[in-house]
């Protein structure tokens, strides 16, 4: 298993007051990856992920693919035998 040294960031969400003007700012803890390496590791752009989580650990893994659905043709209707005779 290879490492890469990150860093948390940090984002900001301005809240706005309760008076004109006022505005506070509240930041929360970030984490982003992007590089070639996430693509060659099988993440690829727009591919689904799971994050499992707990103290001190988080885990992220691509979301197997769910097969298309394929719908099968519906079932031929047998034609009526039953004609009048003349």
């Amino acid at each position: 298993m290879q490492t890469k040294k990150m860093k948390v960031l940090y984002s900001s969400k301005s809240r706005s007051g309760s008076y004109i003007g006022s505005s506070t700012y509240i930041t929360t803890p970030k984490i982003s990856m992007e590089g070639k390496w996430l693509d060659s590791l099988g993440f690829h752009i727009g591919d689904a992920i799971e994050v499992s989580y707990e103290e001190n650990c988080i885990r992220i893994s691509p979301v197997p693919q769910q097969p298309a659905m394929v719908c099968e043709a519906p079932p031929k209707y047998k034609t009526s035998k039953h004609k009048k005779e003349q």
